[in-house]
């Protein structure tokens, strides 16, 4: 009786702690795909709907911002929506925070190598279906994914943070 109940616990337990790590384990295959640029391996970690949604709507906010020349029609929202979501857009927004940020994984030690070339995020739990990824020094928000659950292990990139200067800085 107390193998069974001990075995139970432990089954539990590890369940708990995999249920915990599954974010981690899904931001993990995004970096990898983004390093190597396996853009089936990112489109399978990617919900199209609720990332384009997220791109409409963070566009529409910058375009509509004061500063932004006002002949700027809202049509021309949509093309560069469809424009990052291919397959190369899809990786320069996992990748966005490199041109706005070098992180301090980049910095080379004495010897002039590279100490780690793969970038550290931080998760942060929003809630029960929702993570959001950040760079482990980052000092912005810039870059920011946001990880939705789907299902019961799987998690699916939905929003990548753009920059207010978007606009400006192509």
């Amino acid at each position: 009786m107390k193998r069974v109940l001990f075995s139970g616990v432990l089954t539990l337990a590890f369940l708990a702690g995999l249920l915990y790590c599954s974010p981690y384990l899904a931001m993990h295959h995004i970096c990898s795909a983004t390093l190597e640029e396996d853009t089936a391996t990112l489109a399978a970690h990617v919900d199209q709907r609720q990332l384009r949604a997220s791109l409409n709507l963070q566009l529409q906010s910058l375009f509509s911002a004061p500063g932004v020349a006002s002949d700027v029609k809202p049509d021309v929202i949509e093309p560069l929506v469809d424009t990052m979501l291919l397959p190369e857009g899809m990786i320069a927004l996992v990748k966005l925070n490199d041109r706005y940020e070098k992180p301090l994984s980049k910095v080379s030690d004495i010897s002039g190598r590279q100490r780690n070339t793969r970038p550290d995020y931080v998760l942060h739990y929003m809630s029960w279906n929702s993570v959001v990824a950040q760079r482990a020094h980052s000092k912005s928000h810039i870059g920011e994914l946001t990880l939705t659950r789907d299902g019961l292990w799987g998690w699916k990139l939905t929003s990548v943070a753009l920059p207010r200067s978007l606009l400006t800085d192509a």
